[in-house]
């Protein structure tokens, strides 16, 4: 059987390198258990009837496509900042005319596009180039997309997930299923195999649980900055220059992709609910 049939079982990885990249690497390589563990069962009916376990692995397929999004779009706002600096000069309606030329000399435009000697027009009233503004081109109401619809709340149930991964060792849950203890390995200064005491396992316990948790609460802060930053652009005016906002625009993207962002922890309410 071909190995390609079982690529859904695990993430894609993200191939951006900065802090936020690693990061985002480091909530799939946690969420790894539970995206193997959901994922269907084609030869038996476990795919097709569980819709508990369904649930679970359509989560982790939305946050997968949601967080290289994030890489994307972030990438893509960048981008678009520095054009909208170095040549309009962060002027909204010289972007908007010349971002409407453009999709007119690529696909065509309406009949009242042209002037009378088949020219394009550039006299538009500030109505026809609102689809067509920087702000616009940012964050556009009517696309769809899992970027500008996704909420940090869509993705607590992850978050909350990596907290309880750390909490919750895998070798604790197979112990209490088989009813046998689960032996496990470090290695010494050597590089030699040696077997964990249970001194050993309590620390790799309360290690595992600290760095879980620091995942989680990063992931989270991560989530909120990034949508704080969507509705920031959403709410701007799109027939005004903003050129304040899109001057420190770049600033804003690079705090995120290098993690220099205030550390928010999780909900303890949906921590010990959880």
């Amino acid at each position: 059987m071909s190995k390609k049939s079982c690529n859904y079982l695990f993430f894609t990885k993200v191939s951006d390198r900065t802090p936020l990249g690693r990061l985002f690497n480091e909530v799939f390589e946690v969420l790894n258990i539970p995206r193997g563990a959901s994922a269907p069962d084609t030869t038996t009916d476990n795919g097709w009837m569980n819709s508990e376990q369904a649930l679970v692995f359509y989560e982790m397929c939305l946050l997968e496509k949601y967080l290289h999004s994030i890489i994307d779009n972030l990438s893509e706002w960048l981008s678009l900042t520095k054009k909208y600096a170095n040549e309009f000069q962060y002027s909204w309606k010289y972007f908007a005319i010349s971002h409407r030329i453009d999709l007119i000399n690529e696909f065509g435009g309406d009949e009242n596009d042209y002037n009378d000697d088949g020219s394009i027009r550039t006299d538009f009233t500030d109505e026809e180039l609102i689809d067509y503004t920087i702000v616009t081109e940012l964050a556009n109401p009517n696309f769809r997309s899992i970027f500008l619809s996704t909420t940090p709340v869509n993705c607590l149930n992850s978050c909350l997930m990596i907290s309880y991964l750390g909490t919750n060792c895998i070798f604790d849950f197979l112990k209490e299923k088989t009813g046998k203890p689960i032996r496990t390995f470090r290695k010494d200064e050597h590089g030699r195999l040696v077997e964990n005491d249970w001194m050993d396992e309590a620390m790799q316990k309360a290690e595992n649980e600290i760095a879980h948790n620091k995942i989680a609460d990063m992931f989270w802060s991560v989530l909120l900055n990034v949508y704080a930053l969507l509705e920031r652009v959403k709410k701007l005016p799109k027939t005004e220059d903003n050129m304040v906002f899109f001057q420190g625009l770049p600033k804003l993207i690079d705090q995120i992709f290098n993690l220099k962002i205030p550390i928010v922890k999780l909900p303890e309410i949906d921590r010990e609910k959880n």
